[in-house]
């Protein structure tokens, strides 16, 4: 019996390829803003291999704050460039990204009346962020999904990031019920998928892309959907 569905939130509820103008627009400025004159698939460039490089060295750590990895992907950037960040300039950058999420947030198809029709059915409704306390508020009041979950996690409030165990021990507890009674659904391997299997969840990857099926390697799913609402037939 299903008693707990707890979601991902970046790429799972909301698509991140709604945001990328924006990202695309706070890039450019911070180069501009740097003095740099480099063309926008220049400065995208960079600002990729930055944040591969950074999140390589932040993923094998229990916990990290999402606003020190951000703000280091983008300064490395700016370096990979040739000009040393200016601690200005990235406050501006998160500050401008920020408002551009809001102009360009959306949902993805059929959230809302997912987590409703959960909820109707006496499910414990939760959310696992690995974001910080910030940009999940930030996000949630963008979003405006706050009504419709049971409980809230990020991984600053854990102290502990995905696919640490503690972080779903400390969701499981929220949620009040056994690892076996809940399904996880998450959008990456790695993170949602690898961690959720091993503390003996239900796996649901949500795979959105439909010119491409998922690699598996050391880590599969339970279940794989490709639309939200497809977890009503799930639980």
């Amino acid at each position: 019996m299903t008693r707990a569905v707890l979601f991902d939130f970046g790429g799972t509820l909301y698509d991140y390829a709604a945001l990328a103008p924006g990202d695309a627009e706070s890039i450019l400025a911070l180069a501009q803003w740097a003095g740099l004159d480099a063309d926008l698939p220049a400065i995208r460039g960079a600002q990729r291999e930055a944040m591969r490089a950074v999140f390589r060295t932040y993923l094998p750590q229990r916990y990290y704050l999402h606003r020190d990895l951000f703000r280091d992907a983008a300064a490395g950037t700016l370096r990979a460039l040739g000009v040393e960040p200016d601690p200005g300039h990235l406050d501006r950058f998160r500050e401008l990204q920020w408002a551009l999420h809001q102009r360009d947030f959306q949902l993805r198809e059929g959230v809302v009346e997912t987590l409703q029709a959960l909820r109707a059915r006496g499910i414990h409704v939760g959310m696992v962020s690995n974001i910080d306390d910030d940009q999940l508020e930030h996000l949630l009041s963008v979003a405006g999904l706050r009504p419709y979950f049971d409980s809230l996690l990020s991984s600053e409030a854990a102290g502990a990031c995905k696919p640490h165990p503690a972080i779903f021990e400390e969701a499981l507890r929220r949620a009040g019920c056994a690892a076996g009674e809940a399904l996880f659904v998450g959008d990456t391997l790695a993170q949602d998928i690898a961690g959720a299997n091993a503390m003996g969840m239900r796996s649901v990857l949500i795979w959105h892309r439909e010119d491409k099926q998922p690699s598996y390697a050391e880590v599969r799913p339970t279940h794989v959907i490709r639309r939200i609402p497809e977890l009503l037939d799930l639980v």
